[in-house]
């Protein structure tokens, strides 16, 4: 029986995992696109002020990039616990109490995330099936492929926010992981 035991907690430690590992990627991915928003911004301000040619396409395009990084950089900022927290008091508890409280206010994080990920779906779907363009510049690129970023983002939170349910029950129950 013991044995069983074990290869349930190995399984259930590798899940974990591979959400931890997704969310790392995903996460890199995009703080490293930030370096295509700055290369932008850069070759945006030396066509406008040194040419005197400033680009039809550069401000939607660095728009973007920080939406994809910011919607897309939730679920790491969440592995590596980056989120804002009331410190004075949490960081004083054991790990036991910090995972009691997080428990306590998980259903919040599930609902928020919850509501984001079936509402951003909506938004997305809607710019999708009309096939959605800015008209904020004469690019007029496409939006839709933007939005899809919000239900993928809020996605990846909820993945990340069940690890740390997981995690947090085990070190109620046990007073460490």
């Amino acid at each position: 029986m013991a044995s069983s035991n074990n290869r349930g907690t190995e399984r259930l430690g590798k899940a974990l995992g591979v959400v931890d590992s997704l969310n790392e990627w995903v996460g890199r991915i995009a703080a490293y696109s930030l370096y295509g928003l700055f290369a932008v911004m850069l070759y945006d301000v030396i066509a406008r002020y040194a040419f005197n040619a400033p680009t039809q396409f550069a401000f939607e395009l660095t728009l973007f990039i920080w939406s994809y990084a910011c919607l897309l950089g939730g679920g790491y900022v969440l592995l590596h616990r980056g989120h804002v927290n009331v410190d004075i008091f949490y960081n004083r508890l054991s790990p036991r109490g910090r995972a009691i409280i997080d428990l306590c206010t998980a259903p919040i994080l599930f609902i928020f995330v919850g509501v984001l990920l079936w509402q951003g779906w909506a938004v997305f779907w809607n710019s999708f099936s009309f096939l959605e363009h800015s008209t904020v510049s004469r690019w007029n690129p496409p939006i839709y492929p933007i939005k899809i970023a919000l239900p993928i983002g809020a996605g990846l939170v909820l993945l990340q926010a069940l690890a740390k349910f997981i995690r947090d029950i085990i070190i109620a129950a046990r007073g460490r992981l």
